[in-house]
């Protein structure tokens, strides 16, 4: 027996084509209407029997129409179930989308971590995870509100210097900086000036190198944030002064921003820097001045004083 599409279909053929039928989504009536030629038939709703017709993509304006479906192209049931059905169908759609997404994000998220040279020690120094008191609120609100808003600063390039002794906590709020500025969809580059230039210093091993000089410079210049940890540190050498002066001045130029942490105010790290270059080193400080706001991390080592509380912890248990 022929199916009752086929049938459909001769007739269709002897229905003039109105060719006027606009692109998008017809029935199988509609499409028969049109001269489109099809096996395809209603069916019933599983739920309440009703009839329900094939639907698809009509297309004319060809030499023939075309009806473009599944073989699940069906219209929708009206009835309680299947409308509770589709809703069940859509909220577990969009469940998995979700977690898709937070997977996505995730692996996105580890990747700018990975890539910003962010040390292991340092994956989990966030704002979240920085211990506030009432000495440290204030600088601790100001470098948060510095990340959150990290658009507008980026593109006035401003950025931040912060300066305190040993364990006041500027690695730990540079680091979360970083991890503010990633989830924002940004990419930072974090790292020491020494740990900075020796990955410059790597591509003169042209055996082994990945990467020439002058892309890894590019690198630092046009990242999104450099954040240089623990300037003045070490003393640099003419050579280590020169390049650190191309990279500051090239980021200068073109207003984009740096976050500097080190042990020195900022007006002493020019004579920290200094050496035997002392007009290079004016010049690195003299674009500071300009570029970053000062936060002073004024009070002491935290870590001591942690290690202390231990100890007393140890000792009253």
């Amino acid at each position: 027996m022929e199916q009752i599409g086929s049938v459909l279909g001769r007739v269709g053929k002897m229905i003039p084509s109105t060719s006027t039928l606009p692109p998008g989504t017809a029935t199988l009536k509609e499409a028969l209407r049109a001269g489109v030629l099809t096996d395809a038939e209603p069916t019933k709703c599983k739920f309440c029997g009703e009839l329900l017709q094939p639907v698809g993509l009509l297309i004319t304006g060809l030499d023939e129409p075309r009806w473009l479906r599944s073989d699940d192209d069906y219209e929708d049931c009206a009835c309680p179930d299947a409308v509770k059905q589709r809703e069940d169908t859509r909220k577990e759609k969009e469940a998995a989308q979700r977690i898709e997404r937070e997977r996505a994000y995730r692996e996105k998220v580890d990747r700018m971590i990975k890539n910003s040279r962010l040390g292991k020690r340092f994956w989990s120094r966030t704002f979240e995870t920085y211990r506030i008191d009432n000495r440290n609120k204030p600088v601790y609100e100001t470098v948060k509100r510095y990340a959150e808003n990290f658009a507008e600063h980026k593109e006035r390039g401003e950025g931040l210097y912060l300066s305190g002794g040993f364990g006041t906590g500027k690695t730990h709020l540079a680091a979360a900086i970083c991890h503010e500025v990633i989830k924002q969809g940004y990419q930072p580059i974090f790292g020491t000036m020494i740990t900075l230039l020796e990955r410059i210093k790597a591509t003169y091993n042209s055996g082994a190198a990945e990467k020439t000089e002058w892309q890894i410079i590019d690198y630092y210049i046009n990242c999104d944030l450099l954040i240089i940890d623990d300037l003045g540190k070490e003393r640099p050498t003419g050579w280590a002064l020169e390049k650190l002066y191309g990279i500051i001045n090239a980021r200068y130029e073109d207003c984009r921003p740096i976050v500097i942490t080190a042990n020195y105010g900022i007006s002493q790290i020019e004579k920290r820097l200094a050496g035997d270059n002392a007009e290079t080193a004016g010049a690195i400080v003299s674009r500071l001045y300009e570029m970053c706001r000062g936060v002073s991390l004024t009070w002491g080592d935290v870590r001591k004083t942690s290690f202390v509380r231990e100890i007393n912890n140890e000792k009253s248990t």
